[in-house]
């Protein structure tokens, strides 16, 4: 085995087949992974009572299909998935799961165009909220992007909605994108440049 000379063998292995298929099982690899799904969630109050027992007390009105109910509280939930993955998809199935006692009351969808579809695992009404939803988007195609505003009611006593938990049995994994309320933040935040050659670096304080 000392006789053996390595560089010049491993030279020899990767100028022949085997840089090749060791290129194609790692790109394999790569194209198996999980693909990524860029998620944003953005929740703001529309209606909340005061917590003031003494200030006068206020409930919201929501009328659907001729039929009105009545709730202490709302808030809008503006979800946006993105396909930030290198694979177009047929479709992506995906649910999102509301906090203890959350419900939504509403939901509207915008897809990209009028080429690209959602759909609702069920009917999601202010007479009969739900607390988990389903949605089906087809396609998914590399980049696009789809937004959602969940209409919300939670329990008295609570201040605002519990966390919002996005799942799929697809094989993908759901990755965080900054709110707008971080990249409202990330604007007013004071920055330190660096250059290094043609690369500008901006590091936030």
């Amino acid at each position: 085995m000392s006789g053996i000379n390595w560089p010049q063998l491993a030279g020899a292995l990767l100028g022949g087949g085997a840089a090749g298929a060791l290129i194609t099982a790692v790109v394999s690899i790569y194209r198996a992974r999980p693909q990524p799904v860029g998620r944003r969630i953005d929740v703001v109050p529309v209606f909340r009572p005061s917590g003031n027992a003494e200030q006068l007390e206020a409930v919201i009105a929501l009328t659907h299909t001729g039929k009105t109910v009545t709730f202490k509280n709302l808030f809008l939930a503006e979800v946006q998935v993105v396909n930030k993955g290198n694979h177009d998809l047929d479709e992506l199935k995906f649910g999102v799961t509301l906090g203890d006692g959350d419900r939504c009351v509403f939901v509207e969808a915008t897809p990209p165009d009028r080429h690209h579809n959602v759909s609702l695992g069920g009917p999601v009404t202010p007479d009969a909220p739900q607390h988990e939803i389903d949605f089906v988007l087809k396609p998914f195609n590399r980049r696009d992007s789809y937004l959602f505003k969940l209409y919300l009611v939670i329990p008295e006593g609570r201040r605002k909605p519990q966390d919002i938990v996005l799942g799929s049995a697809s094989p993908i994994r759901f990755v965080s994108m900054l709110t707008a309320a971080e990249i409202f933040e990330g604007a007013r935040s004071p920055l330190v440049v660096f250059r290094l050659g043609p690369i500008q670096l901006r590091i936030p304080l």
